[in-house]
């Protein structure tokens, strides 16, 4: 199965369930932060584009961030993150970049850290998850450290081509060698849980339901 064959699969799977699929392989590949989401129930997957910042007080226009998104695949998801800082209030992501994310066929962001112009990303309809919201620039903050390097964040290494997948409960990264085990396992954890939905709708009790299946 080809790459985008994995991603089209993993987009119809929560992320709860591709969370414990990791698990059951010995893998954390949740970022252990509350994300916000731009868009409400639209889930996103796809291999990761990495930015790296870092904080500077030179007046620089952040181009390495423009051309990785003028560089990137479609259906990529852009990450973005400061190097040892949560970046509360500075925006890694605006109105400009989203719009150039979107046209070049990303499919989505995750910011970790703050975006602006929340408005204008909404209404062009591309999918951002974000901790913060900020005003503030990022030009005489920050300037790229580095692209498509790995990044931690969240207790979790992100590297560039792992597969990101987003959706309300939150966001989980994928190693993209670990793609098809974590598939095929998060599809028999789905396929678990909907069992035992039937069988909890047909009045049987719930604590009956998990000891048969394990599962809760």
């Amino acid at each position: 199965m080809l790459v985008e064959e994995y991603i089209s699969e993993l987009k119809k799977i929560p992320t709860a369930s591709l969370s414990d699929a990791l698990n059951q392989i010995g893998l954390d590949g949740t970022l252990n932060m509350h994300f916000n989401h731009v868009l409400e129930g639209i889930r996103i997957a796809g291999p990761a584009v990495t930015i790296q910042d870092c904080y500077s007080s030179r007046r620089v226009v952040p181009f390495e961030a423009m051309e990785t998104i003028d560089n990137a695949e479609k259906g990529s998801v852009l990450v973005r993150a400061l190097d040892g800082s949560e970046a509360c209030d500075i925006a890694l992501f605006g109105g400009l970049m989203a719009l150039a994310s979107k046209v070049r066929g990303l499919e989505g962001a995750v910011i970790c850290g703050a975006i602006r112009d929340f408005r204008e990303i909404k209404e062009m309809g591309f999918q951002v998850f974000y901790r913060f919201l900020s005003p503030n620039t990022s030009v005489g903050r920050t300037e790229v450290k580095a692209t498509n390097v790995p990044i931690k964040y969240g207790g979790v290494i992100i590297n560039p081509g792992d597969i990101i997948v987003g959706d309300e409960d939150g966001i989980v990264v994928i190693p993209r060698d670990k793609v098809s085990e974590v598939l095929e396992r998060a599809k028999r954890i789905d396929d678990l849980e909907k069992r035992e939905s039937e069988e909890i709708r047909k009045g049987k009790p719930f604590l009956q339901v998990v000891k048969e299946y394990l599962r809760v």
